[in-house]
């Protein structure tokens, strides 16, 4: 599985990726006396964590004990998921009629890893086409949940017809239904895809003239080094090397500014006065930025785990502090949208009222750091003529239901705005990069990235890439997209599938523990 992963995978391989597992889930199961009760877990476990380690061993880069424990919990909980299905299918259905157990459990594990405090969805399977997008244009339909199913359909399948050969004593014609079920699940949804591939945007849409700008400055050592002005200045010198007379929203890395501001006096800061005074000169431009930002909480507001304190004279006041996409135009006051998917370990403590002892473990994966507040909504943001522009923060581009409801909210085109720089020149950045591509087919909306440092691009509506830039590079892409204010089946009614898979596992475990309790 790790071999097929993007982005130097082969990716047919996660349709046989499985059967190994499989097979040894076969014969812990007919051969019960040989092992213990945990055994299917242990075994699984090997397995789980081969598949993190293969594809997410950059996260070290960034903390190799914050690596450590993201690899082992990770693949703790794909193995205590696995186990629980060979459980469920054990007792319920005795191989009978619970073919699909497995994949009941794992959608509803994908989904419920998306939507919780640990959430690393990085892993979820449906990602493994992101280098192939051709394949997946139904995903407008069904997310990513959708290329999971498919592969570990098509793993059964195989799985089951392998067995039958096997048991069969190699009569290939016992095993030709199997084969035909088999060539059926792979080719019909390739074919779907081909005839989505032929449905152009419309050609009257709207479009906008974007600056994508890429300062290229060092994470961990110059990004604190240089003030917050000398950011700015690096960013605008880009800026006025490559904008034109057309261009009209200019689009900046994530933590562009990583000094915290106040949000009540932001045009009080040099750095970003200079960036409203360089807007007011050239007013057919708007600018979404990263910066990092604070408020203050109100004397009747809820204070919440992650909230931080300060002393006014002789009294506790607390904030919050937040990595935010600021919106800055001629006609508008400055507009906030704080990231609302954060990053465990990172940008907020799990569970932090019962965690802090393990704070010390935090990986740096970009971006603001330690425990954040975020926004309750997504929220767009207009820049003229009832064009509106989703500003999607770093990691929350992995998610996308969370995308969707951007595009539901009346966003015409999807901007990534991020800091891959922490990985260095590794697969992260580059992952990264390649699962946008599928944000840009669940929402049939181009997808454009600015990145501090590698990957800067533009990705079409299909999930082709149009531009890119050069890793270690201080550059901007200009580019010219249109703007679909339509959304997509799956934007509207995100992950469905998991929910209904979350259903069917639910009465799953009601039979399994009824059945116990009769049997007792």
């Amino acid at each position: 599985m790790g071999m097929a992963w993007p982005v130097n995978g082969v990716v047919g391989l996660a349709f046989i990726a499985w059967i190994p597992l499989l097979f040894v889930r076969d014969f812990v199961r007919n051969n019960p006396e040989q092992f213990s009760r945990g055994a299917m877990v242990l075994y699984s476990y090997v397995t789980f964590l081969t598949f993190n380690l293969y594809t997410t061993w950059w996260v070290a880069y960034s903390s190799i004990e914050g690596g450590l424990m993201a690899f082992l919990l990770n693949s703790l909980f794909m193995s205590l998921v696995f186990g629980l299905a060979h459980i469920i299918d054990k007792k319920i259905f005795n191989e009978r009629s619970g073919f699909f157990v497995l994949i009941f459990f794992w959608l509803s594990y994908e989904y419920l890893h998306m939507n919780w405090e640990l959430s690393w969805s990085w892993l979820n399977l449906g990602n493994v086409f992101s280098e192939n997008p051709n394949w997946v244009q139904w995903y407008s339909i069904t997310g990513t949940l959708g290329g999971t199913v498919w592969v570990l359909a098509l793993n059964l399948v195989l799985f089951s017809t392998i067995k039958k050969f096997i048991r069969s004593d190699k009569n290939i014609i016992a095993v030709i239904p199997n084969i035909i079920v088999a060539v059926a699940i792979f080719v019909t949804p390739l074919l779907y895809s081909n005839s989505l591939l032929k449905e152009d945007l419309p050609k009257d849409l709207p479009t906008v003239n974007l600056l994508l700008v890429q300062p290229n400055v060092e994470p961990y050592y110059e990004a604190y080094e240089l003030n917050s002005n000398q950011l700015v200045h690096n960013m605008l010198s880009v800026v006025r090397e490559y904008m034109d007379d057309s261009t009209e929203l200019v689009i900046t890395p994530e933590s562009t500014i990583e000094r915290s501001m106040w949000e009540h006096k932001m045009q009080r800061y040099s750095a970003i006065d200079s960036v409203i005074r360089f807007v007011g000169k050239n007013p057919q431009l708007d600018v979404l930025m990263g910066v990092s930002t604070r408020r203050a909480i109100g004397e009747n507001e809820e204070v919440k785990a992650y909230a931080r304190s300060f002393i006014k004279g002789k009294k506790e006041l607390f904030y919050y502090k937040y990595n935010t996409a600021l919106f800055i135009s001629n006609n508008q006051a400055l507009q906030f949208y704080h990231k609302s998917k954060l990053v465990p370990g990172v940008e907020r403590l799990p569970f932090a009222a019962y965690l802090k002892p393990i704070q010390k473990f935090a990986i740096d994966l970009g971006g603001t750091t330690g425990s954040l507040g975020t926004s309750d909504e997504p929220k767009t943001f207009d820049f003229g003529n009832n064009r509106r522009v989703s500003p999607i923060i770093c990691y929350e581009s992995i998610y996308g239901e969370l995308v969707g409801k951007f595009s539901s909210y009346g966003g015409g085109f999807i901007a990534v705005i991020t800091n891959d720089a922490w990985w260095y020149e590794s697969p992260g950045y580059r992952q990264h990069f390649s699962i946008a591509r599928l944000r840009a087919v669940e929402n049939n909306q181009y997808v454009v990235r600015a990145a501090n440092t590698g990957t800067t691009g533009v990705i079409d509506n299909k999930g082709n890439i149009v531009s890119v830039s050069d890793f270690y590079t201080k550059t901007a892409i200009k580019a010219k997209i249109p703007l679909n204010n339509t959304p997509t089946y799956y934007a509207v009614n995100g992950n469905y599938l998991a929910r209904f898979s979350l259903f069917i596992v639910g009465l799953m475990l009601v039979i399994a523990f009824s059945r116990k309790l009769r049997k007792e």
